[in-house]
């Protein structure tokens, strides 16, 4: 799966490159993005208490195989719980989905919703937190 980034060199010149990460190093930089995530809820919820509205915005990293990402959105507790409730779920950003590891779940205008697939989901759901 291809990991893109941009290099300046000494002299200011700006190369694009792309790495591959094999599928299962991909599934468990996801895994550890929604490590992240599940955190930031466990500390949301100390904060607010338990008893929280599910339709207020939270910020999530996003959990795709880039190793390079860590962007930031918001969705709702209510959103982001419906997607914890599937271990082979992920929150991304649009432009940072791998159709050869997951399909579309659910398209919304600031984030996606996938399902990892073969190899990918077995780590997902080996590496759940909530399992």
């Amino acid at each position: 799966m291809p990991a893109r980034y941009l290099l300046v060199g000494n002299g200011g010149t700006r190369e694009d490159r792309t790495t591959w990460t094999g599928t299962r190093d991909g599934a468990r930089n996801e895994a550890l993005f929604r490590e992240v995530n599940e955190r930031i809820v466990e500390l949301e919820a100390g904060v607010g208490g338990y008893d929280r509205d599910d339709s207020l915005l939270v910020g999530f990293v996003c959990e795709c195989p880039r190793e390079d990402c860590g962007e930031m959105f918001e969705v709702t507790r209510g959103q982001y719980q419906a997607v914890r409730e599937h271990p082979r779920r992920f929150l991304v950003l649009p432009g940072h989905e791998d159709g050869d590891i997951a399909h579309l779940v659910e398209r919304h205008e600031q984030f996606l919703v996938v399902e990892k697939v073969g190899e990918a989901g077995e780590v997902a759901v080996e590496q759940d937190p909530r399992s």
